[in-house]
């Protein structure tokens, strides 16, 4: 966020505050004239209605108070004409009538201590040493605690420079380890890289796509990268919001980036400067002539995992430049791999079915072997058309955009940034994995008995990936000299670490490519292209599913595992690569392992794949973050709203690595694991409030600000509505619960009978004539009786639809499931205005039930009712008087875990 846009949040936060300190202020006095004047009344008609004109004096001068009791007021009114002339209005109606008035004004009271509560804790938060930190401060006798390791997932906590300084030991480790990679070279015998590619792509339709692209990479690079490719006003915009959603740039930088996208003017002007670069290619550098510096200065930022990674902190204008190139090749290089994939030279898992086999197919059960001969297909009708295509939408090539439009997929979603996209996030890619291995193991022990999986990734694959095989590759490829230069410029890269200060050494990277660049993304995939075609021609078409140099790999037989594992091995010989021996590892069920596969514990996430085929969570990763946890939420006592920040992204992250939202292959086991587990954490985080965050907090706020009895639903409701918004993890669990099976493995059962009886029915109606039979020429199959029903099962995943039906089930989503409203509830939200309902956002609390999300309509039920007696109604505080805008705008930002 730039400077000024800043000090423009600052400023309207803090007019914002004061107005409602100042009404807060004429409030009590305006209230406490009501309360006077009433004690002077001498009736209860009389007391009526001085509250009555008192509330609507204040009512006609706050501009920002709800019309939701003007109804009432209104009809008031007229109520106490006729209690002039009609004896049927009673005392006791009177003092019911006091009575509401009197609420009516508490009401309006309570509103305004709790706008008043809610800008204090944003003046809280405001008020931190440093509410916009980029850089993490340095403490050299700072020690470690224990590392917590997420699998893959590594999410950021908090832009506080006061969280709990930890790490300290790992990441002098780490970056030794790093600079002990980037700054030595790996030289590898690119002769022997190049007769590996030479003979891996020597096959007839290989060659051929080879010699193609070889063609087109040479005349693109040459040629229309320079020319029709140049950089336009549209393609910038592209090129500046796939940035943005690369974790490169610091909030700042990404400030200016989007209001460069609100300037057509400056738009132009960077285009003009970003083409004269492309012009001067053959002379860039990463340092222009005349710099002041000699270096790009690198930062270490800390991951919820434990682990460091090292950023470059690089000129805007240098990093578009940069993202533009990258993007432009990784989208050309994404047509060619596309193009191998989709050819007859890259085999599929099962063989063919020979020609007798069709055409007793044919003949016996009316198929049509065209049906199964495409690759891509309009309608899946296998169980292998289906993996195929999600391993192409999802695993193959992955970190390649189809077009500069398209954008780079980043590594881990960025926090606070809406997917603008309908490309499935990088999370439920990683989701999406689990629930296809999950119903893999299901599917194959159940018809097979049996099953095989392997998982594995690079050791400091991004750091340690020699420049020599990334150039070797390259060339191999087609790219011409003049962009191979470009690239090793690139890849030598001079840096110094920002946290040794003015003395920092610069030193030229001489392995390695940079974090978060599409550049990057390209050299990796270039690299693992080759070793997925040689998987894939090896272990004869196994799936390898990869994201980024993570890979997974599974069969009912063992055999092609190993066959894809030796491979692999010779691969990263070749490249000089090493596997990460903490991430390797495979288990089989219904057999032994095999002695070729790598022994290890297979985990994703927080969960451990065990023999029985079944994830489940690892506890003592759990119990390391629990600790973890506590030093970091420890550290926010500061202020209120950075902790609730903390502990909902940190609570967020965990039930991601618990591999939820489940699909319906998990079922319900896995659901009531996740709460238990929850449950576990909750009472070691706050054992003395019972494991209750809400007693926890409402202690801290009423010990900090003197507030107390505060109703439950508060601290869950909206930040929009004046609430605190602390997450559930247990009631997004139970909207989850009712939609799983209580046995997946049912859903098998199921397909398995159906497919007796359809056998069952097809053979009847063969044999009793009742089915037509088709002409062949075949003349021997005319005299032979209907097919075995061993026959008839073969092929039951390139050829079954019905085992399909029953993949697709387990591999879907389950349905969330909602409580219900009461119709008070649902009356009170139809008094919600349209502008609160937006604030509240898609799905949020809003006015029409059907629009809401399982999980608020369960808040709204489970809490709602507190809310209402509190505050008459379901708003806290009046819409548009809170700052909202600036509370937003921090949980947007790309925050940065502190050293």
């Amino acid at each position: 966020m730039s400077s000024s846009l800043t000090q423009t949040l600052n400023a309207i936060t803090a007019t914002k505050l004061l107005v409602l300190s100042k009404q807060h202020a004429d409030f009590k006095i305006h209230s406490e004239k009501i309360v006077a004047s009433v004690a002077d009344a001498k009736s209860a008609r009389e007391r009526v209605q001085m509250l009555l004109d008192g509330i609507n004096s204040w009512q006609s001068t706050d501009k920002t108070s709800s019309s939701s009791s003007g109804t009432y007021l209104d009809n008031v009114k007229e109520f106490l004409v006729q209690a002039q002339h009609d004896p049927s209005i009673s005392e006791t109606i009177l003092r019911q009538w006091e009575l509401n008035l009197n609420n009516l004004l508490n009401t309006e009271k309570v509103k305004f201590e709790y706008a008043e509560l809610f800008g204090r804790l944003l003046s809280e938060w405001i008020a931190s040493s440093a509410s916009f930190p980029e850089k993490a401060s340095q403490d050299p006798n700072l020690t470690s605690s224990e590392e917590t390791s997420f699998d893959d997932v590594e999410l950021p906590l908090s832009d506080s420079d006061t969280f709990e300084r930890v790490g300290r030991k790992e990441m002098h480790e780490q970056r030794v380890t790093f600079e002990s990679l980037v700054f030595s070279a790996k030289e590898i015998n690119t002769v022997a890289l190049d007769a590996y590619l030479d003979k891996l792509f020597s096959p007839k339709e290989a060659n051929r796509i080879l010699l193609e692209m070889r063609e087109d990479l040479d005349e693109f690079g040459k040629e229309k990268l320079f020319l029709r490719n140049s950089f336009k006003i549209r393609d910038l915009e592209s090129t500046i919001n796939s940035l943005l959603v690369a974790d490169l740039l610091s909030n700042d930088k990404r400030g200016t980036l989007k209001e460069f996208l609100s300037n057509k003017t400056v738009l132009t002007e960077v285009a003009d400067v970003l083409n004269m670069h492309l012009a001067a290619l053959p002379s860039w550098s990463w340092i222009p002539e005349g710099s002041s510096t000699d270096a790009i200065a690198v930062e270490m930022r800390r991951q919820l995992n434990g682990k460091y990674r090292i950023y470059m902190d690089e000129e805007i204008l240098q990093a578009i430049f940069l993202h533009w190139i990258g993007l432009q090749w990784a989208a050309k290089f994404k047509h060619w791999f596309n193009k191998f994939a989709r050819s007859s030279a890259w085999k599929l898992p099962h063989k063919p079915l020979t020609k007798v086999e069709n055409e007793r197919r044919q003949y016996f059960l009316n198929e049509d072997p065209n049906d199964w001969k495409d690759r891509e297909y309009s309608e899946f009708k296998s169980v292998d058309q289906l993996r195929h295509a999600e391993h192409m939408k999802s695993f193959f090539m992955s970190q390649l955009p189809e077009s500069l439009e398209d954008g780079a997929r980043p590594y881990d979603d960025g926090e606070g940034e809406e997917n603008k996209t309908d490309k499935p996030s990088a999370v439920a890619i990683k989701q999406s994995l689990l629930h296809i291995l999950v119903t893999e193991c299901l599917f194959n022990t159940f018809l097979y008995n049996k099953f095989t999986v392997v998982r594995s990734d690079f050791s400091w694959f991004g750091p340690s990936l020699p420049h020599s095989s990334i150039l070797a590759t390259l060339k191999f490829f087609g790219v011409p000299d003049i962009w191979l230069t470009f690239f090793k410029k690139f890849l030598s890269a001079p840096i110094k670490f920002v946290a040794d200060g003015p003395m920092a050494t610069t030193q030229i990277r001489k392995r390695g490519t940079p974090m978060s660049h599409s550049l990057s993304d390209l050299f990796g995939e270039v690299v693992l292209f080759p070793m997925d075609f040689a998987v894939n021609q090896r272990a004869n078409g196994l799936f390898l599913y990869r994201i980024h140099d993570d890979f997974w790999w599974w069969n009912k037989e063992s055999q092609p595992c190993v066959e894809a594992w030796q491979e692999m091995n010779n691969f990263a010989r070749i490249v000089g690569l090493e596997f990460n021996n903490e991430k390797t590892g495979s288990v089989s069920v219904g057999e032994p392992l095999h002695p070729d596969l790598p022994v290890g514990t297979i985990k994703w996430g927080l969960l451990k794949f065990e023999e029985t085929g079944q994830f489940v969570i690892d506890q003592s990763l759990v119990d390391a973050h629990i600790e973890e946890l506590k030093l970091q939420l420890k550290a926010c006592n500061h202020s209120v709203f950075a902790w609730v920040q903390a502990y909902n992204k940190y609570m967020t992250s965990l039930v991601n690595n618990f591999g939820s939202p489940p699909a319906c292959c998990s079922g319900q086991r896995h659901v009531d694991m996740v709460i238990s587990t929850l449950q576990r954490i909750q009472l070691a985080l706050f054992p003395e409030h019972g494991g209750s965050v809400i007693d926890y907090l409402a202690t801290v706020i009423q010990e900090r600000f003197g507030v107390h009895d505060i109703p439950a639903g508060w601290f869950m409701w909206p930040i929009a509505m004046g609430g605190l918004e602390v997450k559930s993890p247990f009631i997004s669990q139970l909207c989850l619960r009712e939609g799983l099976p209580e046995d997946p493995k049912q859903v098998f059962d199921t397909a398995l009978e159906a497919e007796k009886e359809g056998y069952t029915m097809s053979q009847e109606s063969w044999d009793n004539g009742t089915t037509t039979r088709p002409y062949t020429e075949n003349k021997s199959l005319r005299n032979e009786p209907f097919l075995s029903y061993e026959e008839y099962i073969q092929n039951r995943e390139q050829r079954r639809y019905l085992w399909l039906q029953a993949y697709q089930d387990l591999t879907t989503m389950p349905l969330e499931h909602g409580v219900q409203l009461s119709s008070e509830m649902v009356a009170e939200l139809g008094k919600l205005s349209d502008e609160l309902s937006k604030l509240t956002g898609t799905g949020g609390i809003s006015g029409t039930y059907y629009s809401m999300t399982p999980y608020w309509r369960w808040i709204v039920a489970c809490f709602g009712e507190g809310i209402l007696k509190k505050w008459g109604g379901l708003e806290v505080v009046r819409p548009g008087t809170l700052p909202v805008g600036m509370v937003e705008v921090w949980q947007t930002r790309k925050v940065r875990w502190e050293q």
